[in-house]
């Protein structure tokens, strides 16, 4: 959903998904970013990365050779554009966006996923067991969240020491796992609301697609902290909601 007040073109979040299915394996992927409002261009930058994710282009850590084509392909699709000096001036600085992928493997007749993760950022992902957080990656405190995020940038120059702020996660998965992609002001949200109550998850397990969803959000927009703020802040927002479910 995109800020209250903005039109769902001025959306700047993106998220995709793929599935490889081989002979013994298949391979999921779900990516989530948040183009930062004040680049140039930041939804094609943040729909760039997440696509280029899914398509298996982030393998390992050597992220500055992951980025390079889509950064190529971002000033090709953003090259003569008719703009105005200070425009101009801001397009040649690059487009911001953080970045959180998941990749699940599953072999056939496995009773268990093997996982790993990868994030810049802070879009974050969480493992939750029934009414339990097992973990939250690659932030799991609300304090984290009122720090300036390092982002990955459509200018490779700006992206020097970025290997230094990859974060990395792996793990397993059970058959009834969910696994819940947030990008920053509702991954925040959940972490406020889980700390006072952990009935929220079984608030957002309740959820039956976009309309509940729609009507969450627009209520937690309103709903006011004891510190005077709210709950959940007017952003771009964006949610993927995976459960591990075995197969027959």
């Amino acid at each position: 959903m995109p800020k209250a007040g903005n039109r769902s073109d001025e959306y700047e979040d993106a998220s995709h998904s793929s599935t490889h299915v081989h002979k013994e394996t298949t391979i999921c992927r779900f990516a989530i970013a948040d183009g930062a409002s004040e680049s140039s261009y930041a939804e094609l930058w943040a729909n760039l990365l997440v696509s280029g994710y899914c398509f298996g282009r982030f393998g390992g850590m050597q992220i500055h050779k992951s980025v390079f084509p889509l950064s190529k392909a971002w000033q090709k699709k953003t090259n003569g554009k008719n703009l105005p000096w200070y425009a101009q001036e801001k397009l040649s600085s690059g487009a911001f966006s953080t970045l959180a992928g998941i990749t699940f493997r599953i072999a056939r007749d496995a009773e268990s996923a093997a996982f790993d993760a990868m994030a810049v950022g802070d879009s974050c992902i969480f493992h939750v067991r029934g009414d339990s957080m097992l973990a939250s990656f690659p932030l799991s405190n609300v304090d984290e969240f009122l720090r300036r995020p390092v982002l990955i940038s459509s200018n490779t120059a700006n992206n020097a020491q970025l290997k230094a702020f990859v974060h990395s996660w792996s793990g397993t998965a059970e058959a009834g796992d969910e696994f819940w992609l947030m990008t920053d002001a509702l991954a925040c949200w959940l972490l406020t609301r889980y700390k006072e109550d952990r009935s929220v998850i079984w608030l957002i397990h309740k959820l039956g697609g976009e309309r509940d969803f729609n009507h969450l959000v627009h209520e937690e927009r309103r709903r006011t902290h004891r510190e005077g703020r709210f709950y959940l802040r007017n952003d771009d927002v964006t949610f993927i909601r995976l459960k591990l479910v075995k197969g027959k």
